[in-house]
């Protein structure tokens, strides 16, 4: 299987092979093909098995923490290598660039996780800020420590970004609902949303696009000021 990847690529491999050449790594003196196939059967496919957590993988029969830690381990340097490739000078004012930016954040992620992209007035991002995170269909925002977070840094707007793991790209009324509790605890630090974008895998949806994102500060005036 090692001459195979070496001459043809991971990509070569079917998905209880690529899961029996990464788990060799953490047990390297036993037939790992077996134990491949049973975490599939767990699991459903190969992508919901990288998105596991450790506790979860521990579960299926054979599988200790070294090789759990690995799984988890792999699937965190994928996303923080997707992380690192983003152009953060690049200026957020087009739902499309924003929705680049933020999908990275919610690679292999379960659970439901609410970001809010602080930005500069040439809407450029000034920071990544993880301000809940939740079971897969709700978060709750602590708005005191938001205020806080928020106070320390210099930005002047922001994104909010959230995703839907078992869901659509397709903001719900409570999306909505937050969006405004978000915007309103924003207002006395002068710091405007201009968008939500909302991302389930492949998929994202910008808010301000849909016409659902609430009418609150001076979004819009930012955004036309930062395209010119």
């Amino acid at each position: 299987m090692q001459e195979r990847v070496a001459r043809d690529g991971l990509e070569s491999l079917a998905e209880h092979e690529a899961l029996e050449y990464l788990l060799f790594l953490a047990i390297p003196r036993k037939d790992t093909n077996e134990l491949a196939h049973r975490l599939i059967q767990h699991f459903g496919d190969f992508c919901k098995v990288m998105e596991a957590e450790p506790e979860e993988l521990q579960r299926v029969e054979g599988i200790g923490p070294r090789s759990a830690n690995l799984i988890h381990t792999v699937m965190a340097f994928n996303r923080y290598y997707a992380l690192k490739k983003r152009k953060r000078r690049t200026a957020l004012d087009a739902a499309e660039r924003a929705a680049e930016y933020v999908k990275p954040l919610f690679l292999g992620k379960q659970n439901e996780l609410l970001y809010l992209i602080l930005l500069d007035d040439k809407c450029r991002p000034v920071r990544d800020m993880r301000i809940a995170e939740g079971v897969p269909n709700r978060v709750h925002v602590d708005a005191r420590k938001l205020l806080r977070d928020v106070a320390r840094t210099d930005a002047t707007c922001g994104i909010l970004a959230h995703n839907h793991p078992t869901g659509l790209a397709l903001p719900s009324e409570a999306d909505v609902i937050a969006t405004a509790g978000v915007m309103k605890a924003l207002e006395p630090l002068g710091v405007s949303i201009i968008d939500h974008i909302i991302v389930a895998g492949e998929e994202t949806c910008s808010m301000r696009q849909r016409g659902c994102l609430p009418q609150c500060g001076g979004g819009m005036q930012i955004l036309n000021a930062a395209s010119r």
